[in-house]
């Protein structure tokens, strides 16, 4: 079991960000980070411990910049609301009511000669010369390790320094052209299944928590196909559609919101829309119930339908997947 301390020294934090809100005088601060990151409240509280500042922890989850609990700030009255582990996602869908500071987070490296010379041989076996290396913000300090021991060994390497996001791969896909292989360096599937089902390339993955090196392409490929059978189930169930529509700061889209439904109209379907703050199973049952729908398109985020959502009786389908519907296209969107 991992001590307080231990715990802390397992991350950067950039504290400086917070130690200047303490010099503005700032008197009230809510905290808000990931569950993951929620543990590292107690790293950081220290700052402000002492100072006459009254502190607020919250207990919202966050899967991702796009999702700050802006709500609770605002009925809390506090000066700022403080999100721990991501970088600041500046797609908002309306302007916040309370001013928000980004504080990123980041693993120490900590990645065995044993693991390093595994990934090269792989890669090896595989054919790659050319590699984009890419991560989420979490995992940049041990991407900058990795691309370093790569390019060493004669790899051309092609580090992406913007961090990986559930729904934006596209940077890395655009590089498929000048690389055999893309490399994600994230624990799980989440981000390495995203970036597999936008890009032509096979995706190699190297979670340093683990200490292993696989390839998501054929989870990718199972996902592909699945979702494939969701958009011909939606073809044939019917011209009701549930248009649920994110009440979170980067999840409200107003613009896409009002093209989704501008072109169903135009295709003779029927458009409900529905407000969620946070969508699972359970809410889409608690809707369905009422309305009753054929089809539900998710506008809030791309993976839920995906990772979350998949398993509903009735089609939900993303954005992406909705226009391919309305369209006709048979290359696979994703994630818009």
């Amino acid at each position: 079991m991992l001590f307080m301390e231990d715990l802390c020294n397992l991350y950067d934090i950039e504290l400086d960000a917070l130690y200047r809100l303490v010099e503005k005088g700032v008197k009230r601060v809510l905290l808000h980070a990931p569950d993951g990151f929620k543990p590292l409240y107690k790293c950081v509280a220290g700052v402000f411990e002492g100072r006459g500042i009254e502190l607020f922890f919250s207990s919202s989850p966050g899967y991702g910049a796009c999702d700050v609990p802006v709500e609770e700030a605002e009925a809390l009255g506090v000066d700022v609301l403080i999100h721990l582990g991501h970088l600041e996602y500046f797609h908002h869908g309306f302007k916040p009511g309370v001013s928000i500071v980004y504080v990123p987070v980041y693993a120490r490296p900590m990645i065995s000669e044993g693991v390093l010379g595994e990934l090269t041989s792989y890669l090896r076996s595989q054919g790659v010369i050319g590699v984009s290396i890419s991560s989420t913000i979490v995992e940049e300090k041990i991407r900058r390790i990795i691309a370093e021991h790569l390019s060493s060994n004669g790899f051309r390497i092609h580090e992406v320094h913007n961090p990986l996001l559930g729904c934006l791969y596209t940077h890395v896909a655009s590089l498929d052209n000048k690389v055999d292989a893309h490399l994600v360096i994230a624990g799980g599937i989440f981000h390495p299944l995203g970036l597999a089902l936008v890009s032509r390339k096979p995706v190699v993955v190297l979670d340093p928590y683990r200490g292993r090196v696989w390839s998501a392409s054929e989870e990718a490929q199972k996902t592909l196909r699945k979702r494939l059978l969701k958009i011909y189930e939606a073809r044939i169930s019917g011209v009701r559609v549930g248009l649920i529509i994110g009440s979170r700061l980067g999840q409200y889209r107003s613009w896409l919101i009002e093209k989704l439904e501008r072109e169903a109209l135009e295709k003779g379907y029927r458009v409900y829309k529905v407000s969620s703050t946070y969508l699972n199973i359970e809410r889409l049952i608690a809707i369905d119930n009422a309305l009753n729908l054929d089809i539900y398109v998710v506008t809030s985020c791309p993976r839920l339908p995906i990772d979350d959502l998949d398993d509903f009786y009735k089609p939900v389908l993303t954005p992406g997947e909705f226009l391919m519907l309305l369209t006709g296209l048979e290359k696979y969107v994703y994630p818009w």
